[in-house]
């Protein structure tokens, strides 16, 4: 094979993808702001359905010595974070609070008993009575959710200051007594629990992984220009691409070396509109008020490149299975679809059925978002881009063994 039919080759693969790169300009457009459009309006509908509405939570004190104590407790927990982005309290009479439910008007109540205070300080574990109507909403389940939790919190506080208690009892000595001991642990409980706003952040988990909402659905939208991008490929695999490959085996050019040459035109033009979408975010950023930070960093560029690598090699291979171009051009398009829907690209996975979980673990659309992800907001993983590059090279050497297979046929 002489190098110069190679780089003649190169060259004429270039050209064909600039002219129906030229062609198709408007669509690649069209595509870049119906994809942008969608992905940012289902990051702004997925950042509002964890904003509940607030839920009016009916507080009941008794008229006795411990009102205005009980109403100091209970502003207290109302201006906790976690009480104070779900509720409002209201102060009423166990009457007005009980029609309230009944009408609509009030989604909870908490009735204190009329000697709570002096029960808890003498260790008499009076309930607190909640009140919630038979058929609740979905922001009054999260405000029950949220009591369950209170409860276990202070079940479990109770039960180590009992099992010290016990110790104590069944005669092991202390350097304290047993009420400064009570003492100590009532306020070692009572500092943890007003400060669980900080440990709930700390170890919070969320259907979004690592990845702010805003991340999440940039590099969703990232992966999806990429996948569909690759119907602006079927102009090199036309129906009379076999007569073509044919003569260009004359010349030492097979299946191998077309192969390799199609899938670096396809790379360099993957990683060309990679950057253009780089390019649109970090103009946003500037203009219009960035949300993640986002600025470009040479060392992104290798990632990018493998990124797109990946897709060429997939393209290469779905594009080669068929002699018919718009065949494939098909199968590409109903597999992008899917692999969009199963992989998390519009939803995250975990909100998805069993069954779409399980398969979209396996898609390469996932590895594909996952990649993007890291490359542009994090460090990525040698996992990572190792599986990219195995993605690529198995969708190159499937669609090498396509094109013998038709050469031959």
């Amino acid at each position: 094979m002489k190098k110069s039919y190679l780089l003649q080759y190169l060259r004429i693969e270039y050209k064909r993808m600039l002219t129906g790169f030229g062609h198709m300009l408007l669509s690649i457009v069209v595509m870049l702001i119906i994809i942008g459009f969608g992905a940012y309006g289902t990051g702004l509908f997925m950042s509002n359905l964890t904003d509940y509405e607030k839920v009016n939570v009916a507080i009941v004190i008794p008229q006795s010595d411990e009102a205005a104590t009980l109403k100091k407790l209970s502003t207290l927990i109302s201006m906790q974070e976690s009480v104070s982005d779900m509720a409002d309290f209201i102060y009423m009479s166990l009457d007005d609070a009980e029609n309230g439910i009944k009408e609509g008007n009030v989604s909870a109540a908490i009735v204190f008993g009329d000697t709570f205070l002096n029960d808890v300080m003498t260790g008499i574990n009076t309930p607190v009575l909640v009140l919630l109507p038979k058929d609740t909403q979905l922001n009054t389940e999260v405000f029950h959710e949220e009591v369950r939790d209170g409860v276990s919190l202070i079940r479990t506080g109770e039960s180590g200051i009992y099992a010290v208690t016990d110790v104590w009892l069944s005669g092991y000595s202390m350097l304290i007594s047993r009420s400064e001991m009570e003492d100590l642990l009532t306020n070692l409980f009572t500092t943890k629990a007003l400060d669980r706003n900080s440990t709930i952040k700390d170890i919070s988990v969320s259907a979004f992984g690592e990845n702010s909402i805003e991340e999440y659905y940039i590099a969703s939208a990232i992966a999806m220009i990429l996948i569909f991008s690759g119907l602006i490929f079927a102009n090199l695999y036309t129906g009379s691409d076999i007569i073509v490959r044919k003569k260009l085996r004359i010349n030492g050019i097979g299946a191998a070396n077309s192969g390799i040459v199609r899938i670096a035109v396809m790379t360099s033009f993957l990683f060309i509109i990679s950057i253009m979408m780089i390019c649109i975010i970090i103009v946003y950023e500037k203009y219009f008020g960035g949300v993640i930070g986002f600025y470009f960093e040479w060392n992104i560029v290798p990632g990018l490149l493998l990124l797109a690598f990946s897709f060429a090699g997939f393209f290469h291979f779905i594009y080669s299975l068929s002699d018919i171009e718009a065949q494939n051009a098909m199968i590409l398009l109903l597999v992008a679809i899917f692999m969009v829907f199963s992989s998390g690209c519009i939803f995250p996975m975990a909100f998805l059925p069993e069954i779409l979980q399980k398969i979209g673990m396996y898609m390469p659309m996932r590895m594909w978002r996952i990649g993007a992800s890291q490359i542009l907001f994090s460090y990525p993983s040698a996992n990572v881009f190792a599986i990219l590059f195995v993605i690529g090279i198995l969708g190159g050497i499937g669609g090498i063994l396509c094109q013998i297979r038709k050469i031959h046929s």
